[in-house]
């Protein structure tokens, strides 16, 4: 096997890798994507429905110290 050969070998496996690669970031991006969009739209329901208890002593003691 040439030189010149091995080099072709090289370039296409580079290039079949690089292709790989490029295909499973655009698809694992896209999930990500996803899944942060759907996280994001369960935590700020999670926070208007079911408020924490910390949250409900914040709105007691606030009420004893009125905004000027």
């Amino acid at each position: 096997m040439g030189s010149q050969s091995k080099h072709a070998i090289s370039n296409r496996l580079f290039e079949l890798s690089e292709r790989y690669v490029g295909t499973g970031l655009s698809h694992s991006i896209q999930l990500v994507e996803r899944l942060v969009k759907e996280y994001k739209e369960g935590f700020e329901s999670r926070y208007i429905k079911y408020p924490t208890p910390l949250c409900n002593c914040y709105l007691t003691i606030s009420s004893y110290f009125p905004e000027t």
